[in-house]
């Protein structure tokens, strides 16, 4: 779409560059649009400007001509009350995520916020959750004036249905919890290593200075069970469900060699043998938990399973027999009920439309780009967006039975397990194994020599030989990867994805909204020449429409203010105008009552005085350089739309590659084709955008969500990648690639500290010394390993990002 643009002129505000047809002014300032001017007003009065002075676009662009109702279902104290975390007679507090939150700027504004309202006591930000708590006095604001304010200045809080969910509670709990796990096994193995250093270093000055060594064994062994029974539990509680599920995952090896490993450090200070070896229990734990975190520590404030009930309000608008307004959760409208849906709300329910002109936005839903023009009578299903003004729906399925919610439930939909073969779980099935030969082995061989050293062979090979190297190898290596990723724009759900994307064969991509830019288009006229006045009544024309495509054409056009007073409008076919004795006709090429070819792109036809001039056409564009990353990809490539196929031609003519393109794609067409190639054995990777795509992500082997910002709206995925970046996917794919070689390199690196490791075992000479060596150097080495070439993978194929 051509737009005219004041070259070096930047908002004052929000940074964006000001068109020069919405240019506002204000105190020597230029603004985008009067909704920036406002929020700097209000904050010029406040004295609160030095909010520009800590970063150079701090600004927040406000909505303009928001709905003053929006927030007026917060004056439901039920409603309300799922906000308020804490509320007494002189204080109420109240949580709110504002997904506008971006830099310190926005923070040092929020904490600000009793500068703008004396009610206000005092806020504090949580700037990771991007989440305020407003402390206010309940005798002079409310919930709904609240959230007023903070729209009023640009962070228009997001209110859904899953505000405040359980799961997310738990997901920071679990995070509290592992940074404990770490904290104490991290304290014990300090202190354990500390009090080894006699036992290392000979115990003969111990002795001299009347000290008993067993003081220090039994020391170490008060302080290891914290970290066996408390840090290290999840080793075994992840082993105990893999067992039930007959699958031998890495921490069955891992918890039998810290039980083996435990067990003869008991044995050898009970018989006063030696003092064990609760150090290198102690020190492994540590280091893999660390390594586990490293990994997931990025993404802990990303929401990769969102549902739809974090696409949904929290409460919808009642109308009653008396024509009153109410304000009821979602869960309490019932069939037959009356509700108001206000411009830009989402529909929660399906519903018959009894009042107001529908203009209905389903690209969420089903993909297709063009809104839908609903007439009275007709059914509005849940998942729709209104776009113009407000109408009355009479509900016949409420929210828990509306075919949104049905087609989301359905099993499709259903989280699948992703993870069963990656690198780690193929090696971990045959390694349990082949530890048991070997120390079985040197058990046989030792027992007709020496029965102590047989047991202390067989011992010693189970603690050794514990995969805890081919752990950590895992762990760091994609942790540096995924933080590297996610500085690049794409993240993980966690770091078993980082193996599945090298087996990938077969790249699916949604269109709309995925490979072409939303709500962008170009426009191009071909046709007979128009006079200036001709094209201004065809602006008009179109300026009245409502259909998306008018619109583009109108803006295109610059329609202005020129009134025409004969119209008539057929719905879904065209326009027809009378002026100054001429008659105008656009719409469709049936409309125009011609014979026309199948189209590339959308296209609307004009004619004047019943003869046909020529046809606009609107074309989406395609996201820049989407079409050489296509053209490069090394994979079978398949492009799915929910759009009609007008584009197709468009589309083909931008692919030097065999493109497979499918048009008036269901959601479940989608689920269908992915089903398909992973019955011909191909891996699949599916690139989407909406609900329309959540059942394809879920079914393909890797689903990648594509979003404008990481706080936007997605449908349930396993990674989430920056629209802007979607042209590097396959620099992705290829450092994933070398990712899974590094890991190789570093499993053959510990490896060797194994088999030095296992030559002491079998030959029942492994001292506390040797093993309180080889454990840290294993350790240093594996780390500085995965960290060098984790850098060299960034070098090698994200130097232009």
């Amino acid at each position: 779409m051509i737009k005219s643009v004041l070259h070096n002129t930047s908002c004052f505000h929000c940074g964006d560059e000001c068109q020069k047809d919405n240019l506002v002014s204000f105190d020597d300032k230029s603004f985008c649009c009067s909704g920036c001017k406002t929020v700097f007003q209000i904050l010029n009065k406040n004295n609160l400007c030095d909010y520009y002075s800590f970063n150079e676009v701090a600004g927040v662009k406000r909505i303009e001509n928001s709905n003053v109702q929006k927030f007026a279902f917060l004056d439901n104290p039920d409603l309300s009350a799922r906000l308020i975390v804490f509320s007494n007679q002189q204080q109420t507090a109240v949580n709110f995520y504002l997904p506008q939150m971006h830099c310190s700027s926005c923070l040092w504004l929020l904490e600000n916020l009793h500068k703008l309202d004396g009610g206000i006591v005092f806020s504090t930000v949580n700037f990771p959750d991007k989440q305020v708590t407003v402390y206010f006095n309940p005798a002079i604001l409310s919930v709904r004036q609240v959230a007023e304010l903070l729209s009023s200045i640009g962070y228009e809080p997001h209110i859904s249905l899953d505000t405040n969910n359980t799961k997310q509670k738990e997901q920071h709990f679990i995070a509290r919890k592992a940074t404990i796990k770490i904290g104490i096994a991290g304290f014990c193995f300090a202190n354990i290593m500390l009090l080894s250093f006699p036992e290392y270093l000979g115990l003969d000055t111990l002795a001299k200075d009347g000290l008993s060594a067993t003081v220090f064994r039994w020391l170490n062994l008060f302080l290891s069970l914290p970290v066996l029974l408390y840090s290290g539990s999840e080793f075994f509680v992840n082993a105990w469900y893999g067992f039930k599920q007959k699958i031998l995952n890495i921490d069955a090896p891992i918890a039998l060699a810290l039980a083996v490993t435990f067990t003869r450090s008991i044995y050898e200070i009970i018989s006063v043998v030696g003092g064990g070896y609760l150090d290198s229990m102690s020190g492994i734990i540590f280091f893999m938990l660390v390594g586990r975190a490293f990994q997931t520590k990025t993404f802990a404030n990303l929401k990769f399973n969102r549902d739809y009930t974090s696409y949904f309000p929290i409460a919808v608008c009642k109308i009653d027999q008396e024509k009153e307004e109410s304000y009821l959760s979602v869960s309490e409208i019932k069939i037959d009920d009356t509700i108001r849906i206000r411009n830009q709300e989402v529909i929660p329910v399906d519903g018959i439309l009894i009042k107001g002109q529908a203009n209905i936005d389903y690209s969420f839903v089903t993909g297709e780009n063009e809104t839908s023009l609903v007439k009275m009578g007709e059914i509005i299903y849940a998942g729709g967006k209104q776009t113009n003004g407000s109408i009355d729906l009479l509900v016949v399925q409420p929210f828990s039975q509306s075919n949104f919610t049905r087609l989301w439930n359905h099993d499709a939909f259903k989280k699948e397990n992703k993870q069963r073969y990656t690198f780690t779980g193929i090696i971990s099935n045959y390694f349990a194994a082949a530890v048991f030969f070997v120390a079985l082995t040197a058990f046989v061989y030792w027992y007709n020599i020496s029965s102590v050293n047989a047991w202390n062979a067989l011992t010693a090979v189970l603690i050794v030989a514990c995969p805890c190297a081919l752990l950590l190898t895992t762990t760091f290596t994609q942790g540096f990867i995924l933080n590297i990723f996610s500085n690049k724009g794409l993240y993980l759900k966690n770091a078993n994805i980082l193996q599945i994307i090298p087996s990938i064969n077969h790249i699916v991509f949604d269109k709309t909204g995925t490979l072409t830019k939303a709500n962008q288009s170009t426009v191009q006229y071909e046709g007979k020449r128009l006079s200036d006045n001709d094209l201004a009544v065809f602006a008009a024309m179109f300026a009245q429409s409502l259909h998306p495509l008018s619109r583009s054409i109108a803006k295109y056009l610059k329609a202005s203010d020129y009134s025409l007073t004969n119209v008539k409008e057929q719905l879904g076919l065209g326009i027809e105008a009378w002026e100054n004795d001429t008659h105008y006709k656009l719409g469709s090429s049936i409309f125009q009552g011609i014979d026309s070819e199948k189209n590339n792109a959308s296209a609307v036809w004009v004619s004047i005085n019943n003869q046909v001039y020529g046809k606009f056409e609107v074309i989406n564009q395609l996201r820049d350089h989407v079409d050489q990353l296509i053209n490069q990809l090394p994979y079978s490539v398949s492009i799915l739309s929910g759009d009609n196929d007008r584009a197709a031609g468009y589309l083909i003519s931008k692919f030097t590659k065999k493109v497979q393109c499918f048009f008036n794609q269901t959601p479940q067409d989608k689920l269908t084709y992915i089903a398909n190639l992973q019955q011909q054995s191909s891996t699949v990777m599916m690139v989407g955008d909406g609900l329309n795509d959540a059942g394809a992500l879920q079914k393909s082997n890797i689903g990648i969500a594509v979003v404008d910002n990481t706080i936007q709206f997605s449908p349930a995925s396993d990674a989430i990648l920056l629209a802007d970046k979607l042209p590097y996917l396959n620099d992705y794919i290829k450092a994933a690639i070398s990712a899974k070689n590094l890991i190789k390199l570093t499993f053959v690196v510990s490896l060797l500290y194994n088999v030095i490791g296992l030559y002491f075992s079998v030959t029942a000479q492994l001292s506390p010394l040797v093993a309180a060596v080889l454990m840290p150097m294993s350790t240093l080495s594996i780390v500085l390993t995965t960290m060098l070439g984790s850098f060299y993978i960034e070098k090698k194929h994200f130097n232009h990002t």
